[in-house]
C-alpha cells in the first residue's frame, strides 16, 4: 500500500501538475480467480494479477483528459499525466463549460471490506471444490439434468485516490460470487434455471448457504418445471418475488435514473419533483450497505457513497450523478463515478440500489389478489433509458381467489418501469439483497436489495388458463 501511494504522491508533486486545474491518479492491484465446471470439468481456472495507475485531467474548467498504464515508473507516469493533458485541452465534447466542478470534500481514508475468510487464504483446489459441488448438488437431482455449469469468482482489489485538492484514499475491497445454471431436458422439453450467490466479503459467503445447496436448488426448481405448463399472455395483477424484482429495479428504474442518461432525454429526464410512481416507493442507491456486492465508501472521484434518496414516496427526487452531470444539474454529489479498473474512465453507476421495504407479507399481497401470478426468479434481459423493458422469469404459479395454484413455466415481462411502478399497491415486508452484474459500456458487480411487490404486468407466455 505505501509503495503504490508514494507513486501517486511523488507524481502528484512533478511539474505537470502545477500547471493543471484538477488532476486524479488512481491505481489500482487486483487478483482475480475464476473456476468454471461444465458437466464435471474444470472448463476453466484463472489466475489474473494486474496492477497500473492512471491519470484523469479537467483543464481550463471545460473537458476531462484521461491516460493509463500498468508501467510504475516515474517516466511512465509523467507521460500518462502528459497525455490526459492534451486530451483534455483537445476534447472536442468539453463536459462542463460554463458549469464550474462542484467542490469535493478532502478525504483521508484507508478503509477495509471486512473479510473472515479471505480468497487468498484459499488453494486452487479448494476453489475448484467449491465449484464442484455447486455442479454434484445439481446432478443430484436426477437424470433429467441434462447440463450444469458452475462459476465461482473472487475480486480482490487494492484502490488508491490522489487528487491536486488534497484527497488521499486506500480502498481495500473483496468481492465473492457464485453461478449456477441448469438445463433439465425431457421430450424435448428443455427448462433452464439458474441461482446465485455474491457479497462484498470473503469465503464466509458459503457459510449460509453451501454450493451445493444452491445447485440443487437449481436443479430441483428445473425438474419440477418440466411438468408445468406455459404461462399465459396479457396484462396481470402479479406479485414479483425479490429475484425478479431486483432486476426489474435495477436495470428498468436504476439506469434511467442516472444522469447521463437521465439528462440526454432518458424517461425521468423532465420530472424532477414530480410523482412517477405508486406513493409506497421510495428507491435509493446506497454504497455503504454492507455485505452488498456495490460495497464502496469512495467512489473513483473521492467522493463518499453515501445514500441518496432517487425516489421518496414516489416522487423524484435526484439522480446519481459523477462530478460533471452534478455541475450541469446544479445538483449535489452522489458518489456514483465508478471504473472497472484502472484503466477506464469512470461512468455513473449505481452501487447498491434499493428499494424500501413495505409493510405486506407475500401471503397477503396473494391474499389480494383474485385471479393473476406469482412470478419468480430472473433471467435478466434488456432496458432502455426511458424505462422500457423487457425481461424473463424463471418461474410462476397461478392466484386463484387469493390462493396459490398450478405452476408454471417461466417467459417474458415487458412494459414501461414508471407505469408499472405507478400500479404498485403492496410492498414487501422483507427485503432481500441481491447480487447483480452490469455491462454498460464496461463491466461491474452492484447490490440489489429488493422486497417483493404487487403490481400490474404484461406477460408474455404462450399458455392459456
Amino acid at each position: 500500500m505505501i509503495a503504490m501511494l508514494e507513486t501517486l504522491e511523488k507524481c502528484m508533486r512533478g511539474k505537470t501538475v502545477g500547471r493543471l486545474n484538477l488532476v486524479q491518479l488512481r491505481g489500482q492491484i487486483r487478483k482475480l480467480t475464476t473456476c468454471t465446471v461444465k458437466n464435471g470439468i474444470v472448463e476453466n481456472l484463472s489466475h489474473i494479477h494486474l496492477n497500473g495507475v492512471s491519470a484523469r485531467v479537467h483543464a481550463r474548467g471545460k473537458s476531462w483528459g484521461f491516460s493509463s498504464t500498468n508501467v510504475l515508473k516515474p517516466r511512465s507516469m509523467e507521460q500518462i499525466l502528459q497525455d490526459a493533458l492534451k486530451l483534455a485541452k483537445t476534447s472536442q465534447k468539453p463536459e462542463c463549460q460554463g458549469y464550474p466542478l462542484p467542490p469535493a470534500e478532502v478525504v483521508v481514508a484507508d478503509e477495509v471490506t471486512p473479510v473472515k475468510k479471505a480468497p487468498a487464504d484459499f488453494s486452487p483446489e479448494d476453489v475448484m471444490k467449491i465449484s464442484y459441488e455447486a455442479f454434484e448438488g445439481a446432478k443430484a437431482a436426477g437424470n433429467s439434468i441434462a447440463d450444469v455449469k458452475s462459476t465461482y469468482i473472487s475480486i480482490e482489489d487494492e484502490r488508491y485516490f490522489v487528487s491536486s485538492e488534497g484527497s488521499r484514499i486506500h480502498q481495500n475491497n473483496t468481492r465473492v460470487l457464485l453461478f449456477a445454471d441448469v438445463l433439465a431436458k425431457r421430450n424435448g422439453l428443455i427448462v433452464p434455471t439458474s441461482e446465485s450467490l455474491g457479497h462484498s466479503g470473503g469465503l464466509e459467503l458459503f457459510d449460509g448457504t453451501s454450493p451445493s445447496s444452491l445447485g440443487k436448488a437449481a436443479a430441483e426448481k428445473a425438474v419440477q418445471l418440466l411438468d408445468a405448463k406455459a404461462p399465459p399472455s396479457g396484462k396481470f395483477q402479479v406479485v414479483i418475488d425479490p429475484a425478479l424484482c431486483a432486476t426489474l429495479l435495477h436495470e428498468a428504474v436504476g439506469h434511467p435514473l442516472e444522469a447521463d442518461l437521465a439528462m440526454s432525454g432518458g424517461g425521468f429526464g423532465s420530472h424532477t419533483g414530480e410523482v412517477v410512481s405508486s406513493k409506497l416507493v421510495t428507491i435509493y442507491d446506497d454504497g455503504h450497505v454492507p455485505g452488498g456486492l456495490g460495497y464502496f465508501l469512495y467512489d473513483d472521484e473521492g467522493v463518499e457513497c453515501r445514500r441518496t434518496n432517487l425516489i421518496r414516496n414516489g416522487v423524484l427526487r435526484s439522480f446519481m450523478h459523477d462530478r460533471s452531470s452534478a455541475a450541469k444539474a446544479g445538483a449535489a454529489l452522489t458518489g456514483n463515478a465508478h471504473a472497472w479498473d484502472y484503466s477506464v474512465e469512470p461512468l455513473i453507476r449505481q452501487t447498491n440500489i434499493g428499494l424500501e421495504a413495505g409493510d405486506s407479507s407475500v401471503e397477503e399481497m396473494i391474499e389480494g389478489i383474485e385471479d393473476g401470478l406469482f412470478l419468480a426468479g430472473t433471467f435478466g434481459g434488456q432496458a432502455d433509458s426511458s424505462a422500457d423493458f423487457t425481461f424473463g422469469f424463471q418461474n410462476a404459479q397461478w392466484i386463484q381467489h387469493g390462493k396459490l395454484g398450478e405452476t408454471l413455466r417461466g417467459a417474458n415481462v415487458a412494459g414501461n418501469a414508471i407505469e408499472v411502478f405507478k400500479t404498485i399497491d403492496a410492498i414487501g415486508k422483507e427485503a432481500v439483497l441481491r447480487p447483480g452484474a452490469c455491462g454498460k459500456g464496461q463491466f461491474a458487480v452492484q447490490g440489489r436489495v429488493a422486497p417483493a411487490i404487487r403490481c400490474e404486468i404484461m406477460v408474455g407466455g404462450t399458455g392459456g388458463k
